[in-house]
């Protein structure tokens, strides 16, 4: 069933394939796409990107795959008991109109397990982005390291780190 959704949302998307740095989907404004590298045999990688919404009603960020991993999940990071976790968002993420949502280390991000090949810096990736009202797109992500802060002694490193759990 997963194989029959990802082949029918990747033949949707084909004609909205982006490769722009601004990717533009109805009243949607997608940039900065890309995804954190990983190091060999690693089972799975978040990504990150900014969505703008310039219409006058909101809109849901409701499903997510790549070639690369064989699932792709929608996350937020709570703090519990002094502890941050991730959790899925099975709703989706809400875009509000007129505002800007950020997917960031530390915070809403995409969840990519079962990844089949390392993420190496510089490298592109396709990530299909499916919206509630506005549809499907197939955009290019690029591959970064995270950066850490050395002179502060803290990790910007998230939760990739951590041992993957479901809650």
């Amino acid at each position: 069933m997963r194989s029959l959704i990802l082949f029918v949302t990747i033949l949707i998307t084909l004609t909205n394939f982006a490769l722009a740095d601004k990717i533009y989907l109805e009243n949607l404004v997608i940039d900065n796409v890309w995804i954190k590298d990983t190091p060999p045999n690693h089972p799975l990688t978040a990504g990150y990107l900014t969505i703008e919404n310039r219409g006058p009603t909101k809109d849901t960020l409701i499903f997510v795959s790549s070639p690369f991993s064989d699932k792709g999940e929608i996350h937020t990071m709570i703090m519990e008991k002094n502890v941050m976790k991730m959790r899925p968002m099975i709703d989706g993420l809400i875009i509000p109109s007129g505002e800007i949502v950020q997917l960031r280390p530390g915070s809403f991000h995409l969840m990519f397990t079962g990844l089949n090949q390392q993420m190496v810096p510089l490298d592109n990736h396709l990530i299909t982005l499916l919206f509630k009202n506005a549809g499907a797109i197939t955009v290019q992500a690029i591959v970064k390291p995270l950066k850490s802060k050395v002179s502060s002694g803290h990790s910007d490193q998230t939760h990739l780190d951590l041992k993957y759990q479901k809650f």
